[in-house]
């Protein structure tokens, strides 16, 4: 039996699948709402992205930014005290990880097909 493009598509749904039904994929949506949640955390949040892309207008134009990289760093020290901000970011990275880790595997595989 020919294999064909479309039972590609049905085992990336089936690893789709495996991942949205982890559980540490579910923990991340819990956290995700509850850190959408908390205005200060949000807020915070909001501002260090706010102040990074002004760095980045900063950097571009040649332009001191020291002043808006030491907010940035008193922001996430203030962000560090909040246990659903860690949390968060532990998920986050670790989701990453294991996607990393996924996307790597199936390339190792496929090279050793290939060459």
């Amino acid at each position: 039996m020919e294999k064909k493009l479309s039972d590609v598509d049905a085992l990336i749904d089936d690893l789709i699948k495996y991942i949205k039904d982890s559980d540490r994929y579910k923990r991340y949506l819990i956290v995700k709402d509850k850190l959408n949640e908390n205005k200060e955390v949000k807020d915070k949040i909001k501002k260090v992205k706010d102040l990074q892309k002004e760095i980045v207008n900063l950097k571009y134009r040649n332009k001191d930014y020291s002043k808006e990289d030491k907010e940035i760093d008193r922001l996430l020290e203030e962000l560090e005290e909040y246990p659903i901000y860690l949390e968060y970011n532990y998920l986050v990275e670790d989701l990453n990880y294991e996607l990393k880790y996924i996307k790597e595997s199936i390339e190792d595989e496929i090279n050793k097909i290939v060459n």
